[in-house]
């Protein structure tokens, strides 16, 4: 089995080369290609699944497996770049971190695509790609102070509100049901009961979920810290009128550090969170698991109790 098709008439020293390359490494080519066969295929299966959940695998049920498919996909995206050996790789990530059923879905992919998974299998361990964001900068990370102004601190109580009141005007956004609206549920029970979490707008150059609107909808940067002390990255889309509402609680020092510190990449975001903490804490289930559209009434309020924040 090779990584890649092979143009006919190759010789056999070309794939010998090729095979000891697939050991060694994937080109960015190659990268490409593992990284399409697998993001369509979450797509149709991810599509497959919403319109016949009949036809899960999963023990237990297609929302399952839903959530499986899009977690082993979650770093994909930009992973096509080759990276030195015992540096982090997205590639490399999602193989070593996948679970048993994570792990028979990448295998059936790339073996449908004829794709040689030697590289992988033998890749040295990962450390964990994501830490949690900076929030000061230092003397060698640091930029220009941008836009301090528009940072804002909220506690938790406050975090929830302009995020429900935000939800109640946006749905006709395709993403807004009840499987969405009951993991927003469950990740706002999980907040630090006496957190202080930081907002300020997303910027042009950061990468853009979902487009501004309607109205005044805007995605936003949040700094938010969670029931166990940890603290993480959020992009919720907010109404700016609500924003702009809140009071300017922040010393501008603060607001001058938070506004120096520079981007990175690998932050822990909301997903990764939820990902772990439910390994660490198996008895507390997020909602996309408990519910299915049919048990959540018109309202779009579901009918199962949410589980006590762990």
């Amino acid at each position: 089995m090779v990584p890649a098709s092979l143009p006919s008439g190759e010789s056999y020293r070309s794939v010998v080369h090729i095979r000891r390359r697939s050991r060694n490494g994937w080109s960015r080519d190659q990268r490409r290609a593992a990284i399409a066969v697998l993001l369509s295929a979450a797509m149709i299966e991810i599509r497959a699944l919403a319109s016949k959940p009949d036809r899960a695998r999963h023990p237990d049920g297609h929302l399952a497996e839903i959530r499986l498919i899009a977690d082993v996909c979650h770093n994909l995206p930009g992973a096509d770049q080759p990276q030195p050996i015992g540096e982090y790789d997205g590639l490399v990530y999602t193989w070593q971190t996948a679970n048993d059923f994570q792990q028979s879905w990448l295998r059936k992919h790339f073996a449908q695509a004829g794709i040689d998974t030697t590289f992988l299998e033998q890749a040295p361990r990962l450390p964990r790609p994501a830490t949690s964001p900076d929030t000061r900068p230092t003397w060698t990370q640091w930029q220009v102070p941008r836009d301090p102004a528009t940072f804002f601190a909220v506690d938790s109580s406050t975090l929830a509100d302009v995020v429900r009141r935000a939800r109640a005007v946006d749905r006709h956004d395709p993403t807004y049901g009840p499987v969405r609206t009951a993991f927003i549920e469950w990740f706002l029970d999980h907040l630090a009961p006496d957190g202080r979490h930081i907002l300020r707008p997303s910027r042009p150059d950061e990468t853009q979920f979902q487009p501004d609107g309607p109205n005044d909808l805007r995605q936003y940067r949040a700094l938010v810290t969670m029931s166990d002390g940890t603290l993480i990255v959020d992009h919720p889309r907010l109404r700016s009128s609500d924003v702009a509402a809140l009071p300017t609680n922040l010393h501008p020092l603060r607001r001058l550090q938070l506004a120096a510190v520079p981007p990175r990449r690998r932050e822990l975001d909301a997903s990764l969170w939820a990902r772990q903490h439910r390994t660490t804490h198996p008895d507390c289930r997020d909602w996309t698991v408990l519910n299915t559209p049919t048990d959540v009434d018109e309202a779009s309020q579901p009918l199962i109790e949410p589980p006590a924040p762990s």
